[in-house]
């Protein structure tokens, strides 16, 4: 009984070792929050923002963050500030928007990273925010 636990064991210990990629059982990857934009208006400046970070990962201020939007309302743009998305401006049109926002991260480059070289399972994510306009 006892032999087919270790030979599967030794196996699974063998598969792990062999391969180059990170074992992802606790994923280190960059996240975005969970969240729900607020309600806009036409008539009044919008502002929202989000934080991203990498899960798993307690030096994730060690890296690079670069950010991209797709799918904001003509009159509205977004700021990067480190680890901050801002997303800001008057909205010109009404409506039911899907807004995409993608993140990479690089590093860690930081607080003498050689000494312990970290993988990340995933370099990059992105998620869809719905943002209403009235």
């Amino acid at each position: 009984m006892k032999k087919p636990l270790l030979i599967t064991t030794l196996l699974f210990l063998a598969l792990v070792s062999s391969c180059r990629e990170p074992l992802c059982i606790f994923p280190k990857e960059p996240q975005l929050p969970n969240k729900e934009f607020p309600i806009g208006s036409t008539e009044s400046y919008y502002y929202v923002d989000l934080s991203a970070e990498i899960n798993n990962e307690p030096r994730d201020n060690d890296y690079d963050y670069y950010f991209d939007v797709v799918g904001l309302p003509a009159g509205m743009d977004y700021f990067v500030n480190y680890r901050t998305i801002s997303l800001e401006g008057t909205p010109e049109v009404s409506g039911i928007f899907d807004i995409v926002i993608y993140l990479e991260v690089e590093g860690p480059f930081r607080n003498d990273y050689d000494d312990d070289p970290v993988e990340l399972c995933n370099y990059g994510t992105s998620k869809t925010y719905t943002l209403i306009v009235e």
